[in-house]
């Protein structure tokens, strides 16, 4: 039950199940700390234990670790989504990478604001926070449980809306600040006809858009930073509504 409940959490969370991780050493994570979580699970389940019960528990401790993985992922896709509108506002909208963890293809911006997220993950502990999350769900949601609550649904949804909200939020200055270049634009070309404002206009918001971008990474640390040492608190509301 164990490695179940850390399969759903290996499979959706993000970082721990990107697709360059292969599926061999995730396996051996996840027995080595299902072995470890042990003394946390609190509960033995019987071996005389019906096979359909057994695969109803499996299934369940699996959707606990999925939902924990998820409502982790969508702070990426908050960042990612402003990194798409950054992209956008600059006149990336059409550069697109593929996206390791995904496998599909992302706006340029969009994938380096993930990266920047990916990397703060890491090193302010996020996978460890995700991983005490699953070992503090032991004690509200133990192994052997037949059904779970309902009420972390409005707050899964809750958090899925912040996506476009906090995204347009970090995503605001630069769409201020770019539609400040263009009335700049506008008027210069009322002032001089003759300067051809389209071949001006694209180079200068590429230019000034990408020094917007720099400008603002340091405020981008500690507002990802926020956010992912928040994350722990959300999740404990989370697992409290199982």
């Amino acid at each position: 039950m164990l490695i179940s409940r850390l399969t759903g959490l290996f499979s959706f969370s993000p970082f721990l199940g990107a697709a360059f991780f292969p599926t061999i050493v995730k396996v051996l994570v996840v027995v080595i700390f299902s072995w470890l979580l042990i003394p946390y699970a609190g509960v033995v389940i019987s071996i005389y234990t019906p096979v359909g019960i057994i695969a109803w528990m499996t299934f369940l401790n699996f959707t606990i670790g999925m939902a924990i993985g998820l409502f982790a992922t969508i702070f990426f896709y908050t960042v990612q989504f402003a990194g798409r509108i950054y992209g956008y506002q600059i006149g990336f909208a059409v550069a697109n990478v593929l996206d390791p963890q995904t496998q599909t293809q992302v706006p340029i911006l969009g994938q380096l604001t993930y990266l920047i997220a990916s990397y703060l993950f890491v090193s302010i502990n996020g996978p460890a926070i995700l991983l005490i999350a699953v070992a503090n769900s032991l004690k509200g949601i133990p192994l052997n449980a037949l059904i779970i609550g309902t009420g972390f649904v409005p707050t899964f949804w809750k958090e899925v809306g912040t996506i476009f909200s906090v995204g347009m939020q970090i995503g605001f200055p630069i769409i201020a600040f770019m539609i400040t270049v263009t009335i700049v634009l506008g008027v210069m070309s009322r002032i001089m006809p003759q300067m051809n404002v389209f071949m001006v206009g694209m180079p200068l918001n590429v230019f000034v858009g990408l020094i917007m971008f720099v400008a603002l990474i340091p405020i981008w640390f500690t507002v990802f930073g926020n956010m992912i040492e928040s994350l722990s608190t959300k999740i404990a509301v989370l697992i409290a509504g199982m």
